[in-house]
């Protein structure tokens, strides 16, 4: 039996791009995205058993590189951390690659912003382009499998 003929092709690597001042949100996101990189059909060898599922990449990068290196990436997910100090700066970047780049998985994080500023600015952003705006960490975990679904092409009767 040829042994290239019981090995799949690889799971896909999917960037999982983080923007932020510090770290939390990039932790928060190899802590809560990270189990997707350890993809449940690998053994322990970490051989690819053939289940697809993609994998993600998370990595920090300051806007400017986010807007260079988006041309060049099918499948995307952008976390951007909005603060008072930063606003106008995030809501252009998210509205240009939002028109540009309608595929591209926009989320905003707002944690720094008084309740009801960030309710409004919570709405503000969306119409820009992002699909979710989180305000804790832990919101990552169920923002996960939002993640998961849409880039494993799984249909929406998949249980979760």
């Amino acid at each position: 039996m040829n042994h290239f003929a019981t090995v799949s092709k690889a799971s896909r690597v999917i960037p999982f791009w983080v923007c932020e001042s510090g770290r939390r949100w990039s932790d928060a996101a190899k802590r809560f995205v990270g189990p997707f990189q350890h993809d449940a059909g690998v053994d322990a060898s970490g051989q690819d058993l053939g289940s697809g599922q993609p994998t993600f990449h998370v990595q920090v990068l300051d806007a400017a590189k986010i807007r260079a290196l988006i041309a060049g990436q099918s499948d995307l997910v952008v976390l951007w951390e909005l603060s008072a100090e930063n606003t106008s700066a995030v809501a252009l970047h998210v509205a240009q690659i939002g028109a540009s780049r309608p595929d591209v998985m926009q989320w905003a994080a707002i944690d720094d912003v008084s309740r009801h500023p960030s309710d409004r600015l919570a709405l503000r952003i969306r119409e820009l382009g992002v699909s979710a705006v989180l305000h804790q960490p832990q919101e990552l975990a169920l923002l996960a499998r939002l993640v998961r679904r849409r880039f494993s092409g799984l249909s929406s009767k998949s249980k979760f």
